[in-house]
């Protein structure tokens, strides 16, 4: 058992520093898009960027800090199971919590990366444009089932620590 939570310690550090990376990488360039908007450097870019581009990029960095905060949870979860069991209801809960996060912040992700595609595209409709859409789409799901393949696995871990703690209920009531 140890041995399972050292490998899932391993996973959701990588997980947070990728997400860590992430932020920083649309942190870095939320603050320079804000101020050229509003005209207060020069050097930066700002013909492209519309209202809307700004509450695309805030709303991922909000998607993101949700992530972070969920992947947070569930490394605290998992180390301070080391000193108790894994097997409780309330780990239960927040695998379960964490799980469901992830899944709804791919769902998120992908409905504000449709958005970001498709806000700056104008013009008529033809066969180029349709099959264009079509594989937009199938990258943008393409990009997306990594996590929802995580948060399945996560309600799996739940289901699992869930049976656990009514075995060890069962084995403590055994005589």
């Amino acid at each position: 058992m140890k041995k399972s939570t050292t490998y899932l310690k391993y996973i959701v550090n990588f997980l947070l520093i990728a997400l860590a990376l992430d932020i920083l990488s649309k942190g870095l360039k939320f603050p320079m898009i804000v101020l050229a908007k509003f005209d207060l450097i020069h050097e930066y870019p700002s013909t492209g960027f519309s209202s809307l581009d700004i509450i695309l990029l805030t709303s991922n960095l909000i998607l993101l800090v949700y992530m972070g905060w969920l992947l947070l949870t569930l490394r605290k979860t998992v180390y301070d199971s080391e000193s108790t069991s894994l097997f409780s209801k309330e780990n239960k809960f927040i695998f379960k919590r964490v799980g469901n996060g992830f899944i709804y912040y791919s769902i998120a992700i992908f409905l504000v990366r449709l958005v970001e595609n498709y806000s700056g595209q104008t013009g008529g409709i033809n066969d180029s444009s349709s099959y264009l859409f079509g594989y937009n789409i199938g990258q943008l799901i393409r990009d997306r089932i990594p996590l929802l393949v995580i948060g399945i696995f996560i309600l799996i871990l739940a289901d699992l620590i869930r049976d656990g703690y009514d075995l060890k209920q069962e084995n403590d009531l055994t005589i």
